[in-house]
């Protein structure tokens, strides 16, 4: 972790005394917090008053966070604290993480030409992994970007990383973020052995392949079978399991394929305990794609919580008629074959490798999966997309390299909103 200078402390002190904590807010935190330390004190009675005196301080530091925006802001400018910071305010789970210090220091530091890393942070369980980092040169890293980031064991990439580095406008010297791994299949650490890999775009390709190990235990997934089917508008949906894991909480379920609707996703999905308190929202707005039937949606987790009743919601379901759920272009011919009528969607094909699609925006992504005639995957052969927007218009202007596709070319819709009547709602066994 870098320190900061004398001048530094000095702005940074008189910018956390300058803030004005909502103080009804941040009184119920201190009540709140020193009610769970007394119940922990109660069951841990062992423990040493300073490691006692730790856990207030950490609570009192996450539920600032939670309920001063203004507290947080000031409190990312410490180096390190940004990344961690962002996630407390956002999300249960991860407060409940430091709350829990369920997660490892690393601390590693690498020099490569004119490029430091540093691994900060790791939070690890058998859903996913995620790492906090921070890049600093003594030039300007808005002209430089990663190309490739990707976790390994042993040469082989351990899940799908997801890079959250942002655009950012204005020179700087130093940038903190955090890369997510995920997998569709639960994660082994039979091997907690692993390799953080970072290419950056810089003239001399400056490449980082930096070791670390994990010694913290990973806790096991709470997991509970529900198996209880739900009618919503006449579309049947089988809820199977609830796995709840540190980092989130996945709730697998299928459709089934009587149903004449094609369900596109679940935009609101919460998990409620005994006193009516969302344990549960949808991670970075997923609302899973149900095209294929069976699907798993990604919350926020509350692993760390014990509550006595957990109920399921999902509302705002998106959902279009089968055969009514895709468009269908002749990239070869430069022709429009067919557009879903009565949805507000204007499609052209400007070129043979072009596609331009004009749309009310609403926070969701138009089209996902690209098949040919004969079946063809060609999802791969996006080469770019750019978007422009007159309002209330949004256009996107999408090229392909495509090699031996068999025109007509089908585009599902992933995401439209029209919706079903009515919500799904059950209780999950917890016994």
């Amino acid at each position: 972790m870098t320190n900061l200078n004398e001048q530094d402390w000095q702005k940074l002190t008189e910018e956390l005394e300058a803030i004005e904590i909502p103080k009804e807010a941040l009184h119920q935190a201190r009540v709140n917090a020193v009610h769970q330390h007394r119940l922990t004190k109660k069951r841990k009675r062992g423990l040493y008053s300073v490691a006692s005196v730790a856990v207030i301080v950490l609570l009192l530091f996450v539920t600032s966070i939670r309920v001063s925006p203004v507290f947080a802001q000031a409190v990312a400018k410490i180096p390190g604290f940004s990344p961690i910071v962002g996630m407390i305010a956002y999300d249960k789970g991860i407060s409940d993480i430091v709350e829990n210090n369920y997660y490892e220091e690393l601390g590693i530091v690498v020099t490569q030409g004119d490029y430091t890393l540093t691994l900060q942070n790791v939070v690890a369980d058998h859903s996913g992994m995620t790492i906090f980092y921070k890049l600093e040169s003594p030039f300007d890293l808005s002209k430089v970007s990663i190309t490739s980031l990707e976790v390994s064991q042993q040469g082989i990439p351990f899940g799908v990383a997801s890079s959250y580095n942002v655009s950012r406008s204005g020179e700087r010297t130093v940038q903190e973020d955090k890369v997510e791994i995920t997998s569709a299949d639960e994660l082994s650490y039979a091997n907690m052995s692993f390799e953080f890999n970072l290419d950056l775009s810089d003239p001399s390709e400056t490449k980082f392949a930096v070791p670390f190990t994990l010694t913290k235990p990973i806790k096991q997934p709470k997991v509970y079978e529900v198996n209880q089917s739900v009618v919503v508008d006449g579309q049947k949906i089988d809820i199977k399991q609830l796995k709840i894991s540190p980092l989130r909480a996945e709730i697998r379920l299928t459709t089934d394929e009587q149903n004449t609707m094609h369900l596109l996703k679940f935009t609101s999905v919460r998990l409620i305990d005994e006193n009516g308190e969302d344990w549960g929202q949808l991670r970075n707005g997923d609302g899973g794609l149900l095209r294929d039937g069976e699907v798993s949606l990604f919350m926020q987790s509350n692993y760390f919580r014990q509550p006595k009743k957990l109920t399921l919601v999902m509302e705002r379901i998106e959902a279009l008629p089968k055969g009514s759920d895709y468009i269908e272009v002749d990239f070869e011919q430069q022709k429009v074959l067919y557009v879903p009528s009565g949805l507000d969607i204007a499609v052209q094909v400007p070129s043979r490798n072009t596609l331009e699609v004009t749309y009310r925006p609403g926070g969701w992504l138009l089209l996902a999966g690209l098949f040919d005639k004969e079946g063809n995957d060609l999802s791969n052969s996006l080469i770019e997309m750019h978007a422009s927007r007159e309002a209330p218009y949004v256009t996107t202007v999408s090229t392909f390299d495509f090699e031996n596709e068999v025109n007509p070319i089908r585009l599902n819709i992933n995401s439209y909103p029209l919706y079903l009547d009515g919500k799904v709602e059950i209780d999950i066994p917890l016994n």
